[in-house]
């Protein structure tokens, strides 16, 4: 009899202990989630420059490619004046947090502050709010040597082309003159030429960049391939990162008010 008890506790303790291995995708955290990533490395970071020279990393869709992005981590931890790393977007394929929290957890072993952006992929089940808690505001800026960073969503399609995404005004909003800055440089996932950008928003997006005294580039991901191009006469460039499974990452400098940036293979 006593074999039986046995048996039945030990059957009992593993209904139990299985329980502790369920997964939902409907989940948008465990105990295993990290919380606020973009405010923690904001933080890290600070404002404080010793130099001129701002230089970081950009890269996107990290999704299916957990082995690269260990790979990309082993690569910038090599590279020396990294500032901060920035992830333009879709950080999951499905938008669930398993997805998340692998790719967070590979890119937590980086030497240097990363902040992301949301991606379209990212949106898809339950992801936006993953992304929220796991990383923050959609839509958050952030002032580093010099320069305005601001970060937004540019995923139009997961709206149904509202036509409040991007959000124009609070682009508009933020782009205003302040004192200490001298340069501006927008980070989104999806680019003007995709189809998945309202592309009703084109002329009043390209248009507040344009109107920006200092305003030096519109920084994307999205197609999975390198492209840099001028969506109108301003001289200002947009450039797309390829994808983290290409291998391949934008080195990205500012010096003296000048924008460049490197493609760099892994």
């Amino acid at each position: 009899m006593n074999k039986f008890i046995l048996l039945g506790l030990v059957f009992t303790a593993g209904l139990f202990g299985c329980n502790r291995f369920e997964y939902s995708p409907n989940q948008t955290f465990d105990r295993n989630s990290p919380q606020d990533i973009n405010a923690s490395s904001l933080k890290r970071l600070g404002e404080g420059k010793t130099d001129d020279t701002v230089r970081f990393i950009l890269t996107g869709d990290t999704q299916r490619s957990r082995d690269e992005t260990v790979a990309f981590v082993k690569k910038a931890n090599q590279m020396e004046g990294i500032d901060f790393i920035l992830i333009a977007g879709d950080f999951t394929e499905f938008g669930v947090l398993k997805e998340m929290e692998w790719i967070a957890r590979s890119l937590s072993k980086l030497n240097v502050p990363y902040m992301g952006v949301i991606g379209n992929h990212d949106l898809t089940s339950r992801g936006k709010e993953v992304f929220e808690r796991m990383f923050g505001a959609l839509n958050y800026t952030f002032n580093y040597g010099g320069t305005k960073f601001i970060c937004h969503d540019t995923n139009s399609r997961e709206y149904k082309f509202n036509g409040q995404v991007p959000n124009i005004p609070w682009l508009t909003k933020e782009l205003q003159a302040e004192a200490g800055l001298s340069n501006y440089i927008a980070i989104s996932h999806v680019p003007t030429l995709s189809p998945d950008f309202d592309q009703k928003l084109v002329k009043a997006y390209t248009g507040a960049f344009a109107q920006t005294p200092g305003f030096l580039a519109s920084l994307h991901a999205h197609t999975h391939s390198f492209e840099s191009y001028f969506p109108d006469h301003s001289g200002i460039p947009y450039v797309i990162t390829s994808a983290m499974g290409n291998q391949e990452f934008l080195l990205v400098e500012i010096i003296n008010h000048k924008f460049s940036f490197e493609r760099i293979s892994f």
